[in-house]
């Protein structure tokens, strides 16, 4: 099995939102159909990306974003176009300040028995400690795009001609 750790911030939300009219507004307090902008997934290009990926490489999906604190934090990304499986969240770990790459390691350690073969971390932050050859940084201001998901071909499909 493989594994996507997905941040949504900066990889499947980008910080650039726009107007009903498609005009780009950083400062927009408004998304479509939805008061709030940070109440929905606004990147519906990058969703497709990453339903592409999830569909080629057969990986499942674990939130790591702080969105895994809501009560829909799958439906906010089911509801932008995923089609993909979440089989999880990351926990969060005591502490303000926490490193995401030891919350994504506790999850490893308690998640053993689902005999993951890879997993990639998908985040436009660098904090994930001693996992880091399993980062794919976005940019924050694109998220998740070809350039990203032409390095996960690079690593998983240099992994499949090795088997």
């Amino acid at each position: 099995m493989k594994i996507i750790f997905l941040d949504y911030d900066g990889v499947v939300n980008n910080l650039i939102f726009h107007t009903i009219d498609g005009e780009p507004d950083f400062y927009a307090d408004k998304s479509i159909d939805h008061q709030y902008r940070d109440y929905k997934v606004n990147d519906f290009q990058a969703v497709a990306w990453l339903n592409k990926i999830c569909r080629e490489f057969n990986c499942k999906i674990v939130v790591s974003s702080t969105w895994r604190s809501r009560n829909d934090y799958k439906e906010c990304l089911y509801n932008a176009g995923f089609k993909g499986e979440i089989i999880g969240k990351t926990p969060q770990l005591e502490g303000c300040f926490c490193k995401r790459g030891l919350e994504i390691q506790k999850w490893l350690d308690e998640n053993k028995k689902l005999n993951i073969d890879d997993f990639i971390i998908l985040d436009d932050d660098a904090d994930m400690e001693h996992l880091m050859s399993h980062l794919i940084q976005t940019n924050t201001y694109r998220g998740l795009g070809l350039e990203e998901y032409q390095k996960i071909c690079d690593r998983w499909e240099k992994e499949n001609k090795n088997e």
